[in-house]
């Protein structure tokens, strides 16, 4: 039985084909059959916005391989999965319940307008959603995740270019070997990574137009990290996606001029993961984001230095001594921290420095103390060896503790 175009949602008995849509309840967002280069004979059912004129895919069920089908259809099976089949009755596609469905219960798929795609039996028990199976784009309300016991996760990954939605060379998550900062990856190498969790923040450029705001939200508990989008009321559709060139792209509907407006990151390649090589800096703070040595430190190879050539990074210019007269730390302001940190948990500032000061392997160390909920954790870092991906940026900047010879030669 086919629906009219008009229905949210998708019951047993019913289905959708290549000319026919599921509609959200307020009009915002469609399901359907799609081909990103209007072929004939390669087809994808995906989710996009229904209210604007430019038709952005948002989410894709089958990006691992399209359908060549033209008389598939998208139904709910016998054991309560969504599936996509061929004219035979072949299985294409499968929300792959795996038992958890039951034959014969009410289950239905609808379109919510938050973009949400929930397959439900008995009304409210959700059994699937397209939010825990996310492609390329998060929408408010949706989540980036990491489970810190389970090891359960939740990613975001690029097209593998703008005509195939299948999955690319770039994928967005919280970093599984700390659970306090998030990554691109390019293919399984970081590629950029965030400043490392501080508290319940916000990071990154915000949306801002006259009537909204929207910007992305760092949450922590002792087992889970989520990156959500936050938007403010009656916003235009806004969406944080991965591109298939790397960048992480925050999108706004701009009603008057019918355009996407973007703010992205990283924002060249000084920004990109261990770009300035270690023991060195990328100062996001100048006009034109440039490499920089940390006080102490001068270029490994100057002269690929001075030409761009920065991946050597930088040595010291006097060798730690170690020892109870040995080195003192200075404190480097404004910083992203370092990556390859070690947590230590229940101290102090001063037990953290000590920490530190008593290996002759802690080249650093940062101290925090992060409101969470309505409790404060204390958050010491240390760092062993080489620091590197470090920044200095303009806002949400720490202070970094740097070990050091002669004090003298940092920045009090």
């Amino acid at each position: 039985m086919l629906l009219h175009a008009s229905d949210d949602r998708l019951t047993p008995g019913e289905f959708i084909s290549r000319n026919e849509t599921l509609v959200s309840d307020g009009g915002a967002f469609a399901l359907g059959f799609f081909s990103p280069t209007n072929s004939t004979t390669d087809f994808y059912v995906g989710m996009w916005y229904n209210d604007i004129p430019e038709k952005s895919v948002i989410w894709v069920a089958n990006r691992e391989k399209s359908i060549t089908d033209s008389s598939a259809t998208l139904r709910i099976s016998d054991d309560s999965n969504l599936v996509v089949v061929d004219a035979k009755g072949g299985l294409l596609w499968s929300s792959n319940l795996s038992g958890l469905g039951a034959p014969g219960s009410d289950a239905a798929a609808v379109l919510l307008d938050s973009g949400n795609l929930v397959l439900r039996a008995d009304s409210n028990i959700i059994l699937w959603q397209s939010f825990d199976h996310p492609t390329d784009t998060m929408l408010p309300g949706m989540k980036i995740q990491y489970n810190c016991s389970s090891h359960s996760a939740i990613y975001i990954t690029s097209w593998k270019d703008a005509d195939d939605p299948s999955p690319g060379d770039y994928s967005l998550g919280v970093d599984p070997s700390t659970c306090f900062q998030y990554l691109i990856w390019w293919k399984s190498k970081p590629y950029w990574r965030s400043q490392v969790w501080t508290g319940n923040f916000y990071y990154g450029d915000r949306c801002k137009t006259p009537n909204s705001v929207g910007y992305i939200t760092v949450i922590k508990d002792e087992d889970m990290m989520s990156v959500t989008l936050t938007v403010s009321d009656r916003s235009p559709h806004i969406r944080y996606t991965m591109n298939y060139s790397g960048q992480i792209e925050l999108l706004s509907w701009d009603h008057g001029s019918k355009h996407w407006r973007t703010w992205s990151l990283p924002n060249g390649e000084c920004e990109r993961y261990g770009w300035c090589g270690g023991f060195a800096y990328c100062d996001t703070t100048r006009l034109v984001p440039e490499c920089r040595c940390l006080e102490g430190f001068e270029p490994k190879v100057e002269s690929e230095w001075e030409s761009g050539k920065n991946s050597a990074g930088c040595i010291r210019k006097k060798a730690l001594r170690c020892g109870d007269d040995g080195d003192e730390f200075v404190r480097v302001e404004g910083m992203k921290l370092p990556d390859n940190f070690v947590f230590l948990r229940n101290t102090n500032f001063s037990g953290c420095r000590s920490q530190c000061l008593a290996n002759c392997s802690c080249t650093a160390y940062a101290y925090s103390e992060l409101p969470v909920g309505n409790a404060t954790i204390s958050r010491c870092l240390v760092w062993m060896g080489e620091l590197i991906d470090t920044n200095m940026v303009s806002r949400a900047g720490e202070d970094l503790y740097l070990r050091l010879m002669d004090p003298s030669l940092g920045m009090i």
